[in-house]
Order: structure tokens, then C-alpha cells, then sequence
């Protein structure tokens, strides 16, 4: 889709479609009011008949009969002022190029009215390029429902600011990328496949890469990984992407950050066997792994001035003849020793030697990605992802760039007293705990796994030893479903939030005092 600033009047471009915003209980003013002028009055007659209500996620085409060059004009809404943040933005025009998309539009244009302010255009392009993505792209019938739209042009959105659109346009492509990952089929897209696909962007980038099958985490200790994997006729893979961008090496505390994504190609729960609804969206459990991929893709393409690595800990988790038990006891990549009580909590398993890995490799700061865990949606619901620190100042840094990136996060306690929940009678740690906490307590484990061990890993251990978890899931379990459930691929999905997050991440901010996990 071409996406272009114009500053030819709205009622003259030639397009299918012009696109002005309403919110609700509020009246057309400013371009709109100008607008709806020309045209004989008729989008206030239907705003004031509450004919047309601004509600988000409301659209509503409506015939000019030829008074202006736009064969046709599109109310959209945007819900109520107050409630506009940065991801109903985005999802208000995600919805708007969908339905477009249906009525069959080639040629759009969106028209800059109140309450959308100039600072508006980055939400407006990502949503709308987000809104493109479809699916169903292996259906062999007939045309999709959903056509393609080949041009969209802004009005009123001001000029000179070209980058601005480029940059928005490649975040929502990003996220677009992650989320066709998100949607492959599990027999595609396995671990094998994740590294193939990582494999590629290096290559396109000119990075570093590296790809630890069976025999290479074996002797590196990744126990934990391993035994996630076993079950499968699949074996795991270990994936580090790294992009030198700080060319300034001087001094022994150069920043490397680590985004670290969980990489589960399809989760049955292992002998921990899932629930059978439902599971065939378990293929999704690798969400964290496309967001980091597609991350560094964007950070290699902008060359940004940091020194940046990608780790996917890939694996499916299966229920096979080798499959590991509950109640065996790993020895970690870090020296741990971990009781697997719930085999389907297998994610902070695989994360943990992820992280173990990225800090053997030089990253001093850390930020991982997962569909870690269905307790975060009891605790918060599904309108924001769920969030735990023990570093107050990377915190603020955290939730300003999700803010920027129109990513909701909400931070949770992390209390000393959760240490308890995965204290073992066998071992240093346990893998799960029912009953509470469960969203505290599972990067608590995380912590525990991969931080206690700093001292005899990376040479500054403080600094990456602060961290930020944010937990995400699809769709609250029941009393008796698994600890880990995985998101949607819907447009709240986490791919379309957490792929954002770390390329806003890297526009500003002085990593060189705190680091992060990131659950999403």
C-alpha cells in the first residue's frame, strides 16, 4: 500500500473513499464541518440523529452523488475523547481500512479533523497498515472478501514529514510480519523454520547469527530447553541474531541489549496435557519470538546507534515418548537446579536459558517477550498487558516507550514474599505454583533461574539485574486450565503490541543503567 502526504483539498482528490473521524458526543468542526458543507449537510444530519455515533470500531460509508471528486465518504469512529489513547487509535483505523477493504476501496484518503491532533500520524499509519493484513491467505476459493487497498493519502496531516510516515509504515509492517509468523500453520512454522526465517534477516542485514541445535545446547548446559523439547520428533534451536550498531567501543561498559522472545512453535502442555479446545491456536505460543525477530529487522534497517542482539528459545512442547515428566529435575544453563511440577509451564523454562545465553554473549540489558501467562488476563483482562519491576527507573523508560508505541501496560507488585510460591522440596526452584500470584510469581523464576547465577556469568551483574516482566494472554482460563495460555491473532494481538514496543524502545533512552524482561 503507498502511503502519501497531500495538501490538495479533501473534496477534490480523486479516490473511492475520504475518511473523517468522529468522536463521540462530539459535532463535526474545522475540514469536516467544511466538508460535510459542500456536500449538502448530511454528515451532521447524521451525527445530530445519533444516525452515526462515533463509537469505536463504527464505520459507515455514505454516497456523495457526485458533489465532490471521492465517489464516497466514510464516517469512522473514535470512540469517546477521553478514552483516545494510542492503541484505540491505532485499532479505530486498523477497523477502518478492514472494513474498506470488504466494501472493495483501491484508493483511499483520511482527512485530518478534530479530535485527531498533528501528533496523531504515526497511530493513524501503523493502524491503517495493520489494518491490511489478512490471514486467510492459504484459502484457495474465490477472490477473499477482503480486497487490497493500493493507495491511501493523508489530508491535512501537514508536509516535510515523509520520514515520519516511512517509519510508521515499517512498524506496522513489522507487526504485520509477526503476525503472519504468529499465524503459520505449526507443521510450517517449526522450531527449525523460526531459525531458517531469523537466518534470512541476517543475511538481508549483513548480522551476525547463530543457531545451537541438540548437540551444541547439550554442551552449553541448556537443560532447560531440552527438556521442554524432547517430547517432540522436532528438536529445539537456540537463535541469536546480533546488530553492531555502536561503533564507539570504547570502555568496558558498552550497552548490549538483549530482546529475547519465547519461541514455542506449538504447545500441547506436554504430559501436563492441555485442555482439547481450542488447542489448535497453541500454534501461537511463539509470539514473543516473532516480535523480537521482527524487532531487530526494523533496528538493523534504521541502523540504530546501539548494539542490539536477538535470542528465540524455539521448541514445540509435546506429550511424546520423551517427553519430559512432572517432577523431573533439570540443572539450568545458569547452575540452577529446577522441579518441573507443570510441564505446560514451559515458557519460563525456555526463557530462562535464553536469557542465560544472551548475558554468556555480552548483553548487559535485558527485555524478553512471551505469551506468559494466562494469569496475567485474570488479574487485568484483556485491555492492557500485565507488568512486574524491580527497577523503578526502567519502569518509567518501559512504560513511556508502550505509551509512544499505543501499547497498554500495567504494572503489577513483585512482592518478597512470592518466593515461596516456587520454593522446591528437591530442588532450588519449581517451575510453577497454583492457587495465586501466578502472574508474580512466574517471573519471579525467571529472575531467580537467570539472575541469581550473574556473578559467575557476565562481569557487571547489577546492571542486568533489573527487570521489567509484562505478561500477556489471550483469554482468561478456566479454574482448571494449564498455567500458560497463548494470545489471540486478532488485531489486540500480541504480536501487534509487543513487535512496536522495542523499536519505539530504541528512538531515545540511556540503557546503561537497567535492563528488562518482558513477558507480553
Amino acid at each position: 500500500m503507498k502511503i502519501s502526504l497531500v495538501s490538495a483539498p479533501a473534496a477534490e482528490l480523486n479516490v473511492d473513499a475520504l475518511a473523517v473521524p468522529v468522536a463521540t458526543g462530539q459535532k463535526l468542526s474545522g475540514p469536516a464541518l467544511e466538508l460535510d458543507k459542500t456536500i449538502g449537510g448530511v454528515l451532521t444530519e447524521m451525527v445530530v440523529n445519533a444516525e452515526f455515533r462515533g463509537r469505536i470500531h463504527e464505520v459507515l460509508p455514505i454516497p456523495v452523488q457526485g458533489r465532490i471528486a471521492p465517489r464516497r465518504v466514510i464516517l469512522y469512529g473514535l470512540g469517546a475523547v477521553h478514552d483516545l489513547d494510542g492503541q484505540r487509535l491505532r485499532s479505530a483505523h486498523h477497523e477502518l481500512v478492514r472494513a474498506s477493504r470488504t466494501w472493495g476501496y483501491k484508493r483511499m484518503a483520511i482527512l485530518r479533523a478534530e479530535p485527531l491532533g498533528m501528533d496523531s500520524l504515526k497511530g493513524v499509519v501503523e493502524g491503517c497498515v495493520m489494518g491490511t493484513f489478512e490471514r486467510r491467505s492459504r484459502q484457495t476459493g474465490a477472490a477473499p472478501e477482503r480486497r487490497e487497498i493500493d493507495e491511501l493519502s493523508l489530508s491535512g496531516f501537514g508536509s516535510g514529514r515523509e520520514h515520519e510516515v516511512v517509519s510508521a509504515q515499517e512498524n506496522g509492517e513489522a507487526t504485520n510480519r509477526a503476525r503472519e509468523w504468529q499465524n503459520a500453520p505449526p507443521n510450517e512454522l517449526t522450531p527449525d523454520a523460526l531459525a531458517q526465517e531469523a537466518t534470512r534477516i541476517a543475511q538481508r542485514h549483513n548480522l551476525e547469527v547463530e543457531v545451537l541445535g541438540p548437540a551444541e545446547l547439550k554442551s552449553g548446559g541448556y537443560n532447560l530447553l531440552l527438556g521442554v523439547g524432547s517430547g517432540s520428533a522436532r528438536p529445539p534451536r537456540m537463535i541469536r541474531i546480533r546488530y553492531h550498531g555502536n561503533h564507539d567501543r570504547r570502555g568496558a561498559s558498552a550497552t548490549v541489549l538483549a530482546l529475547i522472545g519465547k519461541g514455542i512453535t506449538f504447545d500441547t502442555g506436554g504430559i501436563s496435557l492441555k485442555a482439547p479446545d481450542q488447542m489448535s491456536r497453541m500454534k501461537d505460543d511463539m509470539s514473543g519470538a516473532a516480535a523480537v525477530l521482527s524487532a531487530i529487522d526494523v533496528i538493523a534497517s534504521r541502523q540504530v546507534p546501539i548494539d542490539v542482539m536477538a535470542v528465540v528459545a524455539a521448541a514445540e512442547n509435546m506429550p511424546g515418548p520423551n517427553a519430559q515428566h512432572p517432577g523431573d529435575v533439570w540443572v539450568s544453563a545458569d547452575g540452577k537446579t529446577v522441579e518441573v511440577v507443570n510441564t505446560d509451564a514451559e515458557g519460563r523454562l525456555v526463557l530462562a536459558d535464553a536469557l542465560t545465553h544472551a548475558l554468556r554473549n555480552g548483553a548487559t540489558h535485558l527485555i524478553d517477550l512471551a505469551t506468559l501467562t494466562g494469569a496475567a488476563t485474570v488479574a487485568i483482562g484483556h485491555a492492557a498487558s500485565a507488568a512486574v519491576s524491580n527497577d523503578d527507573g526502567f519502569w518509567s523508560f518501559v512504560e513511556k516507550a508502550a505509551r509512544e508505541a499505543g501499547d497498554r501496560v500495567w504494572r503489577l507488585p513483585i512482592y518478597a514474599d512470592y518466593r515461596i510460591l516456587l520454593r522446591s522440596q528437591i530442588a532450588d526452584l519449581r517451575n510453577a505454583e497454583y492457587g495465586e500470584a501466578g502472574t508474580g510469581s512466574s517471573p519471579a523464576s525467571l529472575n531467580a533461574t537467570a539472575c541469581s547465577g550473574l556473578s559467575r556469568i557476565a562481569p557487571a551483574p547489577p546492571a542486568a539485574a533489573h527487570s521489567v516482566n509484562v505478561a500477556r494472554s489471550a483469554k482468561s482460563p478456566t479454574p482448571h486450565e494449564p498455567a500458560e495460555r497463548s494470545e489471540s491473532s486478532l488485531s489486540s494481538s500480541s504480536t501487534q503490541r509487543g513487535a512496536r514496543r522495542p523499536c519505539r524502545s530504541m528512538n531515545g533512552g540511556d540503557f546503561s543503567k537497567v535492563s528488562a524482561d518482558v513477558d507480553n
